[in-house]
């Protein structure tokens, strides 16, 4: 029988990791569809391919945190979600000219990289705490 701490963090974990996802999206839709993304970045930012990696690297380390979380296993279901993730960020590339900015197919790819990177590091981090986690 399962302590029951860890019955009630789990769901309120996920719900938790559930919201920052959201609201990540959010802000992350604002600036890859802000006309003059400029004004958001500030001087010296980094390169745009820099930034499509990590904004799409945290998205995808968000998502695949809250699915790990909500669930036992972390084989079912995480393709589909980084297929998901990459449709996502091929409809936000092709909706930024209806906002004055440019789709650029290359970023898209930045984006994907991005996305594997982020759930190949929260699936590792995620089997390294089961692992470490579970009785000898």
């Amino acid at each position: 029988m399962s302590h029951p701490s860890k019955t009630l963090a789990r769901p309120w974990m996920a719900r938790l990791l559930a919201v920052a996802t959201v609201a990540y999206t959010g802000v992350l839709v604002f600036a890859t569809h802000h006309p003059r993304p400029e004004e958001l970045l500030g001087p010296n930012p980094p390169s745009d391919k820099t930034l499509h990696f990590i904004a799409y690297a945290v998205l995808a380390g968000l998502a695949s945190a809250t699915w790990l979380t909500a669930r036992r296993t972390a084989s079912r279901g995480i393709a589909t979600l980084a297929i998901a993730l990459a449709a996502f960020g091929a409809v936000d590339e092709i909706t930024q000219p209806f906002f004055r900015r440019h789709a650029e197919p290359l970023d898209w790819v930045y984006d994907c990289i991005g996305i594997a990177i982020g759930i190949a590091a929260v699936v590792a981090v995620v089997a390294l705490a089961r692992r470490v986690a579970r009785p000898q």
